[in-house]
């Protein structure tokens, strides 16, 4: 007998329990329910939502006691899960509110598979109030192509290629027909594209080999193409930070996206080397100086010298004007002479497309004793030697530094 009292005391104490824990939480009562200005309560009819859009849910609720910190989640489950949510707020008993949400369908869904809408009131402390759950059905638009994936460098030289790998996938529920990607930078008015052809949609199902019957037709499954465009950067670009816009495109549909790219002058591929900057030439000698120039870019580029010296001191190069390769290099010869004893400072200027790539300074001590074909002969071995150093030291720079060659692929892959 005391046992039977025991066990209902028990009893009593639990079921009392469960009923202050779930007084406590049920702060609030969802009224309503609408998705984009349906109502989505009582037994209405699944509402229709299209991937990738974004839908407005507002939510209506009364509070039914007092509570802190609280929120509205609206949350779509299928084969990726995206939620909203509101900032938290206070709830008063007996008030009714109102909540809006922007609520983003994702784009990666099966319209085959049931997808659904939970909406929950919760509080920090009191947990979940109130729930409802929505069953929608996901459909696509008809003409969507999607730019999945670009991928490019972030930097390239004014006069180079930019090359950028582009990925499209067709959203849509129909076939995306005679697609093409137009490549642009719209501040420098230069653009290129290319041709996708057909792509088929993302839900037509598989069959065991590549091709799906269609009525009398039998079409391959592309839902997804792979393209490479090369763009090329006109010389004498300014320095800076430029748009570069990729358009997807056919008769149906249009979508753009747009990337950022650094455009630098000609000195990030180039390298200039100089030996010995400081030479001691008899009076109306002449004293020859290396300066070599290192092309580590990906396309020829176009060089010149000139200088800077003061009066006194006559300079000459073995090219003022001169091409180099991409991953070679050049060397030209500097002569400098005087007919008065003294030190002269001066310096030569390599250029590219009317900017310059490097300032290299120098030293001639002119002295007043007139070499004689010994000290020539030691003037021209110095020369020999220097120029042997510096062709070892470029070939160094250019393992180094050279970058890998894009090729011009213009083949196609599917995903």
């Amino acid at each position: 007998m005391e046992s039977k009292k025991i066990l209902v005391s028990l009893v009593a104490l639990v079921a009392f329990a469960v009923l202050f824990v779930s007084s406590a939480s049920a702060f609030a009562t969802i009224d309503s329910v609408e998705v984009s200005g349906i109502e989505a309560l009582n037994g209405s009819p699944d509402i229709t939502v299209v991937a990738g859009e974004t839908v407005p849910v507002r939510v209506i609720f009364t509070g039914t006691a007092d509570a802190t910190d609280v929120r509205v989640k609206a949350e779509i489950s299928g084969s990726d899960s995206v939620a909203a949510v509101t900032s938290r707020f206070i709830v008063d008993d007996g008030d009714t509110y109102s909540r809006l949400l922007a609520v983003n369908v994702p784009f990666d869904i099966d319209s085959r598979e049931p997808l659904t809408l939970t909406v929950t009131v919760e509080s920090k402390n009191a947990g979940v109030a109130d729930s409802a759950t929505i069953s929608l059905v996901a459909k696509r638009e008809s003409y969507l192509v999607e730019v999945l994936d670009v991928a490019m460098d972030n930097t390239v030289s004014a006069g180079s290629n930019l090359v950028a790998d582009i990925v499209l996938k067709n959203r849509g529920r129909e076939f995306a027909e005679d697609t093409f990607v137009r490549m642009t930078i719209p501040a420098l008015s230069v653009e290129t594209r290319a041709y996708f052809g057909d792509l088929s949609p993302e839900d037509q199902p598989f069959s065991e080999d590549p091709f799906v019957s269609t009525g009398n037709d039998r079409i391959e499954k592309e839902d997804a193409g792979f393209r490479r465009l090369s763009l090329k950067v006109p010389q004498g670009t300014p320095a800076g930070i430029y748009t570069v816009q990729f358009e997807a495109f056919n008769s149906d549909s249009s979508t753009t996206i747009t990337k950022k790219v650094a455009i630098v002058g000609p000195g990030a591929d180039s390298k200039v080397v100089s030996t010995s900057t400081s030479k001691t030439i008899a009076v109306g000698e002449k004293g020859a100086y290396a300066v070599t120039v290192v092309n580590t870019g990906s396309n020829t580029m176009v060089y010149d010298i000139s200088f800077e010296s003061p009066s006194g001191i006559t300079l000459g190069a073995s090219e003022s004007v001169f091409a180099v390769p991409a991953g070679t290099s050049k060397t030209v010869t500097v002569e400098a002479s005087a007919n008065e004893a003294g030190t002269y400072s001066f310096a030569v200027n390599v250029n590219s497309n009317g900017e310059l790539v490097k300032k290299e300074s120098f030293e001639a001590k002119i002295n007043g004793t007139s070499k004689g074909a010994g000290a020539d002969a030691t003037v021209v071995l110095t020369v020999i030697l220097a120029i042997i150093f510096v062709v070892l030291l470029v070939v160094l720079i250019v393992l180094l530094t050279r970058k890998p060659q894009k090729s011009e692929e213009f083949g196609e892959s599917y995903y």
